[in-house]
């Protein structure tokens, strides 16, 4: 088995790339995903492993760029932000599987290999959890930034009250009863950005 590691953490992709001999045919590691199209029209892995977080790369946006040029290729991310609404998006690009980087070598190994013989791998956390709307996901990340309801309203072209109803349904999917609460858990799920102060 050829595998293909795209990760910026050195320590780590070397870290993997001597536990991983032995175990497949062929490990390669680049700590950057910028020619990654071209690396990939060269070389033909049966599994592509990307991180989330490269630098000013996101995984999740340089897996869409692939697999708009190979869409048959086997995309598994590997990552330590290991977030709910990132399960999501990489399903919904098209990935085969997400696997935290906690895990063993040899699980690893084994997860892989059932990628590679047509599963698909993602963690089952959280799945009771009813999937926010874009409009709910836009409302809750607003609040997160402290602005007032009445703001949120202008931002969005719609009135208080829709933002109120919102807010209450967000509430009720996240089975929590403060706006507080929702933004902490919306964070925990990878959901709401904090952004650094300017």
């Amino acid at each position: 088995m050829y595998i293909i590691l795209f990760d910026d953490h050195k320590l780590f992709a070397k870290s993997l790339e001597i536990s991983m001999k032995g175990i497949v045919s062929k490990f390669e590691v680049h700590t950057s995903p910028e020619d990654i199209v071209q690396i990939l029209k060269k070389r033909k892995p049966d599994i592509l492993l990307l991180d989330i977080h490269m630098g000013e790369y996101s995984g999740l946006d340089v897996a869409t760029e692939v697999l708009t040029h190979y869409p048959d290729l086997k995309i598994v991310f590997l990552s330590g932000y290991d977030l709910v609404e990132y399960h999501n998006r990489a399903i919904k690009i098209g990935a085969k599987g997400f696997i935290n980087k906690s895990i063993s070598v040899h699980d690893l190994a084994m997860q892989i290999e059932l990628v590679a013989k047509g599963g698909i791998i993602f963690p089952k956390s959280n799945q009771d959890t009813v999937p926010l709307t874009s409009r709910e996901k836009e409302v809750l990340q607003l609040m997160a930034e402290g602005i007032t309801q009445q703001e949120v309203a202008n931002k969005l072209f719609i009135s208080r009250r829709t933002v109120n109803n919102h807010i209450q349904t967000i509430n009720e999917k996240f089975n929590v009863n403060s706006t507080v609460s929702a933004i902490i858990k919306g964070i925990e799920m990878g959901i709401v950005v904090l952004k650094s102060p300017k």
